[in-house]
C-alpha cells in the first residue's frame, strides 16, 4: 500500500511546491487531499486519516498545533512548514518527524520525506497471528496445523466471508485459512500482491493477460479469469508496471 499524505499550507504557493515536489520526487506517496485552513482540514483529515502531514505553523487566526489539537485520535506523522525557525521548538514538543523552513528545496524535502516513510515502517502493524512471511514463505494456519507455502507458489486469494480460499500452483484445490482478506492484504502487499478487487488479492508475477474494461479482469496462470473493480484499477496498473 502506497504511503498517504495530507497538505495543509494557507499559501496556495505553498501547497502547489509541496504537491509538486510529491510528484516529481516520491511518486509512491499518495496525495490524499489539502486544505488551506484549520476547519476545512480538520474534517477532511479525520475522514481521509492521512499517514503524514505537511502541516504548515501559521495558519491566520488558528495554527497547526490548533489542528493537531482537534484531530485527535487521529495522529499522522507531522512535517512542519513555516517561514520562522523559532517554531522549531513547538513543533518537536509535539514529537514532529522534521521542521522545513520555506523555502523549501529539493534534498531537504527529500530528508523529510524518507525519515517520515522511515517511521511508518517501524509503525507497521505485525502480521496477523499465526500467519507469518519470511524468506519468501507464508505460514498459514488450517485446520490440522501450519501449512508452509512459498510464495511463489500463491496464484492468489479469494474471500469467502470470514474465511480466504488460497489457490496454489499444481493445486486443484484451494487452502481454507480461517483468516480474512484483509489479513493477507496487509501481510503480502509488500511481497508483490496486489488487491484487484474486493474479493480477490493475486500474485502479479502470475498475471498472465489484463483484458480492458470499465474495471477489468486479470486471467492467472492457470487459467482463472477474475474482476478487477473501477477502485483497483489503478493500484493493478502500477503493480504490473513494475514487473
Amino acid at each position: 500500500m502506497n504511503p498517504t499524505v495530507f497538505i495543509v499550507e494557507d499559501e496556495p504557493q505553498a501547497r502547489e511546491l509541496i504537491r509538486a515536489l510529491l510528484t516529481k520526487r516520491h511518486p509512491r506517496v499518495k496525495l490524499v487531499g489539502e486544505a488551506g485552513d484549520v476547519h476545512s482540514a480538520a474534517d477532511a483529515i479525520r475522514a481521509a486519516v492521512p499517514q503524514v502531514l505537511f502541516l504548515d505553523v501559521d495558519l491566520g487566526g488558528l495554527d497547526g498545533f490548533d489542528l493537531l489539537r482537534r484531530i485527535v485520535p487521529v495522529e499522522p506523522l507531522v512535517i512542519f512548514t513555516t517561514g520562522k525557525a523559532e517554531h522549531a521548538v513547538q513543533a518537536f514538543d509535539v514529537r514532529a518527524v522534521d521542521f522545513l523552513v520555506k523555502p523549501i528545496s529539493g534534498p531537504r524535502f527529500d530528508e523529510a520525506v524518507l525519515r517520515a516513510l522511515e517511521q511508518l515502517e517501524r509503525r507497521a502493524p505485525q502480521v496477523p497471528p499465526g500467519m507469518v512471511v519470511s524468506d519468501r514463505r507464508i505460514a498459514l494456519p488450517d485446520a490440522r496445523g501450519l501449512t508452509l507455502l512459498p510464495l511463489d507458489e500463491l496464484l492468489y486469494c479469494a474471500s469467502d466471508n470470514n474465511y480466504t480460499l488460497v489457490h496454489r500452483r499444481g493445486e486443484a484445490r484451494p487452502l481454507v485459512v480461517s483468516r480474512g482478506i484483509v489479513a493477507f492484504d496487509d501481510a503480502l502487499h509488500d511481497q508483490g500482491f496486489v488487491r484487484i478487487h474486493q474479493r480477490y488479492l493475486v500474485n502479479r508475477k502470475h498475471i498472465q493477460r489484463y483484458i480492458k474494461g470499465e474495471g477489468g479482469e486479470v486471467i492467472m496462470s492457470d487459467g482463472a479469469n477474475l474482476p478487477v473493480s473501477r477502485r483497483q484499477k489503478a493500484d493493478l496498473m502500477e503493480a504490473l508496471e513494475r514487473l
